[in-house]
């Protein structure tokens, strides 16, 4: 937030007291993952308070799982060079990405995201009952399911 901007309970935001740019990558990475939405969407659809943000779990992460959330993250946040310092922190490249390479890296976000809260498939096919196919593809939910099989 630019300085002198006040903001009110209706928009949270997060603080990182601790933690680098590799942190703020992967919490980007997190919260924007479909595992995430989908638990935000659970007590909230359009308005979102600091309550129910602190009440939203994240995940235990493996170190590589961790470092590859944060990595893809990062990689689809620096599309141009208003991102160049982010992207030299998280050492990845800046610039637009292909259609291809932005869903294979969300695709490994969400993958990761699973393993990291051991979600089954019988759990995934619960999740996706919720979101219809325009807002998650097909060809998506398998491409998350066998990159998530592969992670074992």
């Amino acid at each position: 937030m630019p300085p002198n901007v006040f903001l009110t309970n209706t928009a949270p935001y997060l603080t990182f007291m601790n933690g680098d740019e590799r942190v703020q990558a992967a919490c980007l990475g997190i919260m924007n993952s479909l595992l995430f939405d989908w638990q935000a969407r659970r007590f909230a659809e359009i308005h979102m308070n600091f309550f129910i943000l602190e009440a939203l779990t994240v995940p235990d992460l493996r170190d590589n799982d961790f470092e590859e959330i944060a990595h893809a993250a990062a990689r689809l946040s620096a599309v141009d060079d208003r991102f160049g310092d982010f992207a030299v922190a998280t050492g990845v490249e800046c610039g637009s990405l292909s259609e291809d390479a932005r869903w294979r890296l969300r695709v490994e976000i969400d993958a990761r995201v699973a393993k990291g809260w051991e979600v089954t498939e019988s759990d995934l096919a619960v999740m996706f009952d919720d979101f219809t196919t325009d807002a998650v593809p097909r060809a998506y939910r398998a491409a998350f399911l066998e990159r998530l099989a592969e992670l074992g």
